[in-house]
């Protein structure tokens, strides 16, 4: 499986040599009353040192409009992928039974910073998200620095018990929510990083350095944000993060 990537830089980055931490330490977390299955896996990779010092150099971080992500994102190197790829697709096989017949596709390969202050933030910002409806994409946040830093949320939304968002939920989804914050006002201006009057916070993926987690798109979901240790534009002391966006759709018809 073959991935190429182009980066904005003067000069050619020295190829990284990523080497797998096999066999993988996996624990399967069941989250939720929808009980989905959440992967963590600790030290996937022998040695997160390069890629951090790739994203100090050679890296071109910047905001990007295709995403409501409150920070910067760069391209991550070709070789990051090409490592991981084809060790998640068989425990996304195993876990999540994706259609053996269903297409592929790596949608995104980025590093993110978050740099936004509570001030800056939008109102989709202040809540939890979802990347997608379908049941078969997939997001991956790897934690990269040695520092202490905000984990991962897992929420439910309190007016309909949702914690994942398909299709088919988006319409009353949506209704209930609007409903909901014309009778108790709009969320807080900031990270949300705990239960509020609109969400719960059913579980949390601690953060800890070189630990990769993978959850459907479709499950409700923020970084719990600490502004005064996690907001930071320097790649080696802000929270980095490296995130694949995995997509399998089913072939189209003959």
């Amino acid at each position: 499986m073959e991935f190429i990537i182009t980066l904005s830089t003067a000069r050619k980055p020295a190829m990284l040599d990523i080497k797998l931490n096999k066999p993988f330490d996996t624990d399967i977390r069941i989250v939720g009353d929808e009980k989905t299955p959440v992967l963590v896996i600790d030290e996937p990779i022998l040695d997160v040192e390069p890629l951090i010092q790739y994203a100090m150099q050679d890296a071109k971080f910047d905001f990007d409009s295709r995403f409501a992500y409150p920070g910067i994102r760069a391209n991550l190197p070709g070789e990051y992928a090409e490592t991981l790829v084809p060790e998640l697709l068989d425990l996304i096989s195993q876990v999540y039974k994706t259609p053996p017949s269903y297409e592929f596709h790596l949608i995104h390969q980025l590093f993110s910073l978050v740099t936004r202050r509570p001030e800056e933030l939008g109102s989709l910002q202040c809540v939890p998200h979802f990347d997608n409806h379908s049941p078969y994409y997939f997001a991956t946040v790897h934690y990269l620095n040695p520092e202490e830093h905000a984990g991962t949320g897992i929420f439910r939304h309190r007016p309909t018990g949702y914690e994942r968002i398909p299709e088919d939920r988006y319409p009353s989804y949506i209704e209930a929510a609007e409903a909901h914050i014309k009778a108790n006002g709009l969320p807080a201006q900031k990270y949300i990083n705990a239960s509020d009057d609109h969400f719960e916070l059913i579980a949390e993926i601690e953060y800890r350095p070189n630990r990769l987690i993978m959850y459907p798109g479709n499950l409700l979901h923020s970084g719990l944000i600490q502004p005064e240790r996690d907001i930071e534009e320097n790649p080696v002391k802000g929270r980095l993060t490296a995130n694949l966006f995995l997509y399998f759709t089913e072939p189209p018809s003959a």
